[in-house]
């Protein structure tokens, strides 16, 4: 090539660059229908690293989650996983802390809801959590159960069969037009139907006083029951409405009893209760295989007419086992459901405090040894989120237990606190995360008793 070619060459491109240059910088305008866009030269480049920025930025999303919880561990006392407030004013468990205050004083009935799914059910973290509660503030009772229950076989605080039942739940509904309630389940009883409850050996939970039904009535019915070994028939007519209602017997030192409903085809019922006069009572509405999302199904006006009879002062909600994809991180959508799903609760029971537990540990086996599965971490985190946007209270089960591969620990621990599928506790592990629970609600209303005492 010739010079002459090369400087050709050479004020070809420098003109070029010059065009590109004055482009750049004239702003966007239109002529008519003509619309002329800016040209922007280094969009290749800012794509490249706009796109490593946001990978950079997903690859420390659970260092800056970590550390915003150590900010919080700092201000706690040695050995308590501290609740986070997320409600911008410190006043998330205001509600629970005022009634708790109450109990204290004058052993006024407190009632908790703690939904969840098949890490609770059986009251294997329930069971423990209500003992507790009840061994320092009173109560005497294992409050709601359900018609039919799949884990009679192993639950310990009550004693439960019957037959001749169709169950419909959030998860299992095949009949859309049962109204799910407040538990996630809808019972209908079939012809020949029965239920009969017995006590426990647990402390607490050795006789029935107050006895409570949940219905919805078509037509004219009624129950008949029987109270431990008398052969006396009690029949009570059960109230003709479309609005969920109760029943309630009192009793005393009952240690038995025996339900059959008739006529059967206009009933729906919505499970039992069973407690004291004074104290706490955990209300354990646990729903094998739910992510939470579920919860959206149930009827808005029955969990209305409900929160009238029940009344809870604390709302727990434990979720994410059943919404948990190995090695997915990305959990925005259930993090968008689940906002929805609390907000649900909140106008339902609007009068109570709100509290969401992490998702527990879990551990799989993908290089030949069991670990903390990459999805968990992701999940606590979208859960922490989740609590952010509806100003609720979080407690951080996850790091609780022990943080990764504590789940491993509790599986192989001797008594084993976990079983062998690295998922679920045993009711020994219960315990021991139920204990972990309690005290740091009890710090958290220390604390906010300080606050309160400080504003007078």
């Amino acid at each position: 090539m010739s010079k002459k070619q090369i400087h050709q060459s050479f004020q070809l491109c420098m003109m070029l660059i010059g065009a590109l240059l004055f482009l750049y910088i004239i702003p966007e305008f239109s002529v008519g229908p003509l619309q002329f866009k800016k040209v922007d030269l280094l969009s290749d480049i800012k794509t490249y690293q706009k796109d490593n920025f946001y990978k950079a930025i997903q690859d420390s999303i659970k260092v800056k989650q970590d550390s915003v919880v150590k900010l919080v561990e700092e201000h706690c006392k040695p050995g308590i996983t501290c609740i986070e407030d997320y409600s911008g004013d410190s006043t998330a468990l205001k509600a629970f802390f005022r009634a708790l205050s109450e109990t204290k004083k004058t052993k006024k009935k407190l009632r908790i809801a703690f939904y969840g799914d098949s890490f609770i059910e059986g009251d294997v973290f329930c069971g423990s959590f209500r003992d507790t509660l009840q061994t320092l503030f009173g109560g005497r009772g294992v409050g709601y159960v359900p018609i039919t229950s799949t884990v009679t076989g192993f639950r310990n605080t009550i004693k439960h069969a019957f037959d001749n039942w169709q169950t419909a739940s959030l998860i299992s509904r095949r009949d859309s037009t049962l109204e799910i309630g407040p538990s996630g389940y809808c019972f209908v009883p079939q012809n020949g139907n029965w239920v009969e409850y017995k006590v426990s050996k647990q402390r607490y939970l050795r006789e029935f006083n107050t006895i409570k039904l949940f219905y919805r009535n078509f037509d004219e019915a009624a129950v008949q029951y029987t109270i431990d070994r008398d052969t006396t028939l009690h029949i009570a007519e059960l109230k003709n409405s479309a609005t969920l209602q109760e029943w309630t017997h009192v009793g005393k030192n009952i240690k038995s009893i025996k339900f059959e409903f008739y006529p059967h085809d206009s009933l729906r019922l919505y499970g039992a209760a069973f407690e004291g006069q004074d104290g706490i009572y955990v209300d354990n509405f646990s729903l094998r295989g739910n992510s939470g999302i579920s919860l959206k199904g149930m009827s808005d006006r029955i969990l209305t007419s409900f929160s009238k009879y029940r009344d809870y002062k604390l709302v727990i909600l434990q979720f994410g086992l059943n919404g948990v994809i190995e090695d997915t991180l990305n959990y925005r959508a259930y993090t968008k459901r689940m906002v929805e799903v609390v907000n649900k609760l909140k106008r339902a029971y609007p009068k109570s405090s709100f509290l969401l537990l992490s998702v527990s540990d879990r551990s799989s086996n993908k290089t030949g040894r069991f670990q903390t599965m990459n999805a968990i971490p992701a999940m606590r985190n979208a859960q922490r989120e989740i609590a952010q946007r509806t100003k609720i209270a979080f407690w951080d089960m996850y790091e609780a237990m022990g943080g990764e591969n504590s789940m491993v620990k509790f599986a192989q621990s001797r008594p084993p606190l976990a079983a062998k599928d690295y998922t679920h506790l045993t009711f020994k592990g219960g315990k021991k995360l139920a204990s972990e629970l309690v005290k740091s609600l009890l710090y958290a209303d220390e604390k906010y008793e300080t606050r309160r005492k400080r504003k007078k």
